[in-house]
C-alpha cells in the first residue's frame, strides 16, 4: 500500500484531520519514510487503531504478533530466509492452510512466491513491518542453537585482494564468520556500540544496550588478532600498525537494514581495544514527540526557542545522552522549502534530507572555525555546530547569532545553567553571551520499564523523603525482568530534560556576572523543571524507576542504582565478501566448540 492509499483511508475513517495529514506527509519528505511510520513515530495514532483500520479497508484480519509462538516443525517448512525477503510471518497450519501475516497482504508477488515455496495454500493476515521483523527476530532465533554459521553474503565497503577472493573456504573464511556474528547479533539486540577488550588470558567483548553494557560469551584468546585484524580490513585501517589509535568505517547490510560501523582502536598494555559505533539511519528516533518531553507545555516552550528568527540554542549533557538527536529533531521540525540549512559535524551520524551537512575534516583544511566562516557566507538562514569546543568556534558562533542567524549546537555541561558559565570560561565576554544566548536545554536517557514484566510496588518512606514526594499513598513500578528485555526489566530509552529558557531578567543576570546558583535559582523560579525532577515525574508516570534517574543524575540526588547483569542472545550473522586479512589458521574443532558454548549457553537463558 503506497502512502495515496493509506492518506484516503485515513481521511474516510476520519481518524486523523487533512491538516495532520499533511503535516505528516510533510515528514515523509524530510525523512524518506513511509507515511505509516511517520505516523506512528509522531504518535497521531496507537499502532493497533492503524492497522485495525487499515485491514478493515483491505477485507483482511489484523494480527497481533507480540506473544506469537510458532511450532519447529512449521519453521522447518517456513525457513527464515522466506520470511525475510517476503516480509511476512508463518502462523499456524489449519486443515491444509497455511496462515500467515504479512506488512502487505495485497502483494500478490509475494503470497506467490510463498504459495509455491510451501506448496500450501494461504490464509493472510496484515501486521505491521516493525511487528513482523520483532517476530521473525525472536521465532527464528529460538531455533538457532543448532544452526550458528550460514553461507549468507552481503557487500562490504571494502574491496578484497585478488588473491583473497580466489581462496577456498579456509581458516580465514571461520574469522570472517564470528566476527560477522558478532556484529549482525548486535544489530538485532539493538546494541549502539560493541567493545573488543583485549585482557590477560581473555578477550572481553559487550555489547552496549541503552546505554548499559552485556558481556557476550568471549572466544578463545588466540582468535583476538585474527578478530581484530578483520574489522580493521573491513574499516580500511592499517593492519600492520598496532601501536597508534586508528579510526575508520564500513557499512553492511544487515536483515535488510544499511547499517554503518564506526570504528576506533586504541593500544593497551594487553592489546588493540576495538569499540564500534552502530548507526542505523533508518531507526533513529527524529521527531520533537518522539525525545520523550513530560508535559505538551515543555514541549510548547522548546518549539517556541527553535522557531525563533536568531540566537544561540545550546543542548548539553554528556557523551551519548542524545543531544545530536535533539538537535536533529529541532532541525527537521523547521526544515522547510524557504529555509537554507547547513550544519558543521564530526561526524556527520545521520543524513538529512533538504539540509546541507559538512563534515569536519582537519586533512582538507574544515575545522569547526574554518566550516563555520566559510558556512556563513552561503547565506544560511539556520547552522548546526557539531559542538562548541574551544573560544574561536563560540566566538564565530555569537558572530553568527548576533548577525541573525539561528545556530543550534552543543555543550558539555551537567546542567542547563552551567552552558553560561562555561561559554564564559571559555573567553566570551558576558555581554555577547548575554545578548546571543536564547535558551539551553540539559538532557540525560533513561531506560524504559519493559511493560512486559514492570512490577508495581508502594515505595517506602525513606524513597518518599529522598525524592521529595509528599503524597505517601502512591504505586510506582519497578524492572523484574523477562526474555523479552533478556533479563534486564528494561526495554528502550527516553529523555529527561531540564530547559531554561534566556528572557530579559536571566539575560540581565548574565550581563552582572551572577553565579550558575543564582542563574538556577532564578530560572526554577520561572518554571525550569530540573533533570531529577523529571526524571521523578516519569518514575510516578510509570515510564522508569528511580534507581534509572538516579543512575544518570546522581550528581543532583544520592540515590543507589540497583545493579542487574545480563547477558544478550547471540544469534545468525551474515557473512560479508571473503576478506582473508593474514594467514590465519583456526583449528575447525576449536570453532565448533566455540559454537557448541554460546549454543548451550543459549538454552539456559
Amino acid at each position: 500500500m503506497n502512502d495515496e492509499e493509506l492518506k484516503d483511508i485515513l481521511l474516510q475513517a476520519n481518524l486523523l484531520t487533512p491538516q495532520d495529514i499533511e503535516k505528516a506527509i510533510e515528514e515523509t519528505k524530510k525523512l524518506k519514510r513511509p507515511l505509516e511510520q511517520v505516523i506512528l513515530d509522531m504518535q497521531l495514532l496507537d499502532r493497533e487503531v492503524l492497522y485495525t483500520t487499515v485491514a478493515q479497508k483491505l477485507g483482511v484480519e489484523y494480527k497481533k504478533l507480540e506473544n506469537l509462538t510458532v511450532p519447529k516443525d512449521l519453521l522447518k517448512i517456513y525457513p527464515e530466509d522466506l520470511a525475510r525477503s517476503t516480509k511476512s510471518v508463518p502462523l499456524f497450519i489449519k486443515e491444509g492452510t497455511l496462515h500467515v501475516a504479512l506488512a502487505d497482504p495485497q502483494d500478490f508477488t509475494l503470497t506467490d512466491q510463498i504459495q509455491l515455496f510451501t506448496n500450501y495454500s494461504l490464509s493472510v493476515y496484515l501486521s505491521s513491518p516493525q511487528e513482523i521483523e520483532e517476530a521473525i527476530n525472536r521465532i527464528y532465533r529460538e531455533d538457532k542453537e543448532e544452526i550458528l554459521f550460514t553461507d549468507l553474503e552481503t557487500p562490504s565497503t571494502v574491496s578484497p585482494k585478488k588473491e583473497e577472493e580466489s581462496k577456498p573456504l579456509s581458516e580465514a573464511t571461520s574469522i570472517i564468520k564470528v566476527v560477522d556474528l558478532l556484529i549482525t547479533q548486535a544489530v538485532r539486540d539493538r546494541a549502539s556500540d560493541i567493545h573488543i577488550e583485549p585482557e590477560e588470558g581473555v578477550t572481553r567483548i559487550r555489547f552496549r544496550i541503552d546505554g548499559i553494557l552485556h558481556e557476550v560469551p568471549p572466544p578463545p584468546k588466540e582468535w583476538e588478532s585474527a578478530i581484530i585484524s578483520r574489522i580493521k580490513v573491513l574499516a580500511g585501517m592499517d593492519i600492520a600498525e598496532s601501536r597508534s589509535p586508528q579510526d575508520g568505517h564500513f557499512q553492511a547490510t544487515i536483515d535488510d537494514k544499511l547499517i554503518d560501523f564506526r570504528v576506533s582502536t586504541l593500544p593497551t598494555i594487553h592489546g588493540e581495544n576495538v569499540v564500534l559505533r552502530l548507526l542505523d539511519t533508518a531507526s533513529v528516533a527524529i521527531g520533537l514527540e518522539r525525545l520523550g518531553f513530560t508535559t505538551l507545555e515543555d514541549l510548547k516552550k522548546f518549539e517556541d526557542l527553535i522557531t525563533k528568527p536568531y540566537g544561540i540554542i545550546l543542548s548539553t549533557g554528556p557523551t551519548g545522552c542524545g543531544k545530536t538527536t535533539t538537535l536533529y529533531s529541532a532541525l527537521m521540525r523547521i526544515n522547510t522549502l524557504d529555509k537554507n540549512i547547513i550544519t558543521l559535524e564530526d561526524p556527520v551520524e545521520y543524513r538529512l534530507g533538504l539540509i546541507r551537512q559538512v563534515q569536519v575534516n582537519p586533512k582538507a583544511g574544515i575545522t569547526f572555525v574554518n566550516g563555520l566562516r566559510a558556512i556563513l557566507r552561503q547565506d544560511p538562514d539556520v547552522i548546526m555546530v557539531g559542538e562548541i569546543r574551544d573560544l574561536e568556534t563560540a566566538r564565530m558562533a555569537v558572530q553568527a547569532a548576533l548577525t541573525g542567524h539561528l545556530v543550534f549546537s552543543t555543550l558539555h555541561t551537567n546542567d542547563a545553567p552551567s552552558a553560561v558559565a562555561r561559554l564564559i570560561d571559555m573567553g566570551v565576554e558576558d555581554f555577547l553571551v548575554a545578548a546571543s544566548l536564547i535558551g539551553v536545554m540539559a538532557q540525560r536517557l533513561v531506560r524504559i520499564i519493559c511493560p512486559k514484566c514492570k512490577e508495581a510496588y508502594k515505595p517506602s518512606p525513606a524513597i518518599l523523603k529522598k525524592w521529595q514526594i509528599e503524597k505517601e499513598d502512591i504505586t510506582v513500578y519497578r524492572a523484574k525482568g523477562c526474555p523479552e528485555c533478556k533479563g534486564t526489566g528494561y526495554r528502550g530509552r527516553t529523555g529527561i530534560f531540564e530547559l531554561m529558557v534566556v528572557d530579559d531578567e536571566i539575560r540581565e543576570m548574565i550581563n552582572q556576572g551572577v553565579s550558575t546558583v543564582a542563574l538556577r535559582k532564578k530560572a526554577q523560579e520561572k518554571g525550569m523543571c530540573l533533570l531529577w525532577e523529571d526524571g521523578r515525574e516519569k518514575v510516578l508516570r510509570g515510564i522508569t524507576t528511580f534507581e534509572e534517574v538516579a543512575r544518570v543524575c546522581e550528581e543532583q540526588i544520592e540515590v543507589k542504582p540497583a545493579k542487574i547483569e545480563v547477558k544478550p542472545y547471540l544469534g545468525k550473522e551474515i557473512e560479508t565478501k571473503k576478506v582473508s586479512p593474514k594467514e590465519v589458521k583456526i583449528d575447525p574443532k576449536a570453532l565448533e566448540e566455540y559454537r557448541s558454548r554460546i549454543a548451550r549457553w543459549m538454552k539456559k537463558e
